[in-house]
């Protein structure tokens, strides 16, 4: 395992030690996020300019296509029917998606020159599909957007994408842009979701259901691509569920894009951005371990993105090498209380100052406080007072004895942090409760 050791490499803060004259010191680099959307009224599609160098030869890029999707049409091959990894869950599976578990596996491959081939372009009727950003913004969304207009407008121009402004909100309220060649030319190769903006990241009431699918019906839409994480396409999912059962003709489609890298199985070899999230936050590691190296005398605590999962921190961890590693997965699978990971990371900084080290590096994922499980059980009971629409200022006294021990237990800006109200998929903000300051 990774997580505890002390890490040997080239690129590590151990390769050279400096004379030490005063004690170490600790900073704190930050690479999670925590910017919020600009909601619907913002200026989105507008052209941007392309200001440095790096930006313009970016747009430039033209990604590579796989030879199935090179054409205007695809071939399709149906495979067997769908079913669950753990068979004890297909039946509970089967209940909740009746009219689409089982359907048949589908795989496209590159069109045969006989199959389709007289049929003209002008032919082939004009399709209508809309684009939603849902999830946290990660490298490679505006790409899914571009990929998807060029596709539409290859198999008929007539073919027309709307884009939902501010995310979910924009689709429920039906606030839409025409995607076109203008408005992609200054979002292709770049980073972000600013193009359409993001918002509250749920489809999960009835009434947002509802909202979304009298939207599909009336922009007369044949599919809709939902771009996000694991909350995202949980709930393309259950959209595509309830328009079957309505007998909505629009296809939900989700793309898995996330920098989390925690969707993936046999057929997702990995989400879009994790890779890019992943070496460049590296990139900036390498840099701080290099300051730390001619300081001599400072612990950094690297703080990286992924939420619960730590598949970004270990990345990263095994393309920069860090002094130390802290898993949230082996954290909850050893159940570690708090003060024992605080004394895994003092026993980390004694072992090195015992080798005239007075330095390092340390990564700890997003979402490593809600792994702990003492203060995975006090965010819980938070939780559920948030839901009761309890007052923030009375949910210290009301937690149980224990959680109101533990959570007196915290310093002020923690305690402060945790009462935040929730995520939109009623998770607590991890990225705005800081574990790694000292003060």
């Amino acid at each position: 395992t990774l997580s505890y050791h002390i890490f040997p490499c080239l690129s590590s803060p151990d390769q050279r030690t400096a004379p030490q004259r005063h004690q170490p010191a600790s900073k704190i680099v930050n690479l999670v996020p925590t910017d919020r959307s600009r909601g619907m009224n913002a200026d989105y599609g507008a052209p941007t300019e392309l200001a440095g160098p790096l930006q313009q030869r970016r747009a430039l890029y033209q990604p590579r296509l796989p030879p199935c999707l090179q054409g205007a049409t695809v071939r399709v091959e149906y495979g067997d029917a769908t079913t669950t990894i753990d068979p004890t869950g297909a039946h509970a599976v089967a209940q909740a998606f009746p009219r689409t578990y089982g359907q048949r596996l589908v795989t496209f491959l590159a069109p045969d020159d006989t199959a389709g081939a007289g049929k003209a372009v002008d032919e082939r009727p004009p399709i209508r599909v809309g684009v939603v950003f849902s999830g946290r913004q990660s490298p490679g969304g505006h790409n899914v957007v571009w990929g998807l207009h060029d596709a539409l407008k290859a198999y008929n121009p007539h073919s027309i994408l709307y884009g939902f402004i501010g995310g979910t909100e924009g689709l429920f309220a039906n606030k839409t842009l025409e995607i076109t060649d203008d408005v992609l030319a200054s979002y292709k190769n770049q980073g972000g979701f600013d193009l359409l903006g993001r918002s509250i990241d749920q489809i999960r009431s009835s009434k947002q259901v509802s909202a979304a699918m009298t939207t599909c019906q009336n922009l007369n839409l044949d599919g809709l691509v939902i771009v996000g994480g694991v909350t995202s396409n949980s709930d393309a999912a259950q959209l595509a569920e309830t328009l079957v059962q309505k007998n909505c003709k629009t296809k939900v489609v989700g793309v898995p894009v996330s920098l989390n890298g925690d969707l993936k199985n046999q057929f997702v070899e990995t989400t879009v951005g994790f890779d890019t999230v992943c070496k460049v936050n590296s990139q900036l590691i390498s840099n701080v371990c290099l300051d730390a190296i001619s300081a001599g005398k400072y612990y950094y605590f690297v703080r990286l993105m992924g939420r619960k999962a730590s598949h970004v921190a270990l990345e990263c961890a095994l393309q920069s090498h860090p002094n130390m590693l802290i898993m949230g997965e082996e954290v909850a699978l050893s159940k570690l209380t708090l003060m024992e990971v605080i004394n895994k990371i003092c026993d980390g900084v004694q072992a090195r100052a015992e080798l005239g080290k007075h330095h390092g590096v340390l990564l700890i994922p997003e979402g490593l406080i809600e792994s702990i499980p003492e203060m995975y059980a006090l965010i819980q009971e938070i939780s559920i007072l948030h839901n009761n629409n309890v007052p923030v200022t009375e949910i210290p006294t009301q937690v149980s004895p224990w959680a109101a021990a533990l959570f007196q237990f915290l310093p002020p800006f923690i305690r402060r942090e945790l009462l935040l109200h929730q995520e939109s998929d009623n998770s607590a903000q991890l990225s705005q409760v800081c574990d790694s300051r000292c003060s």
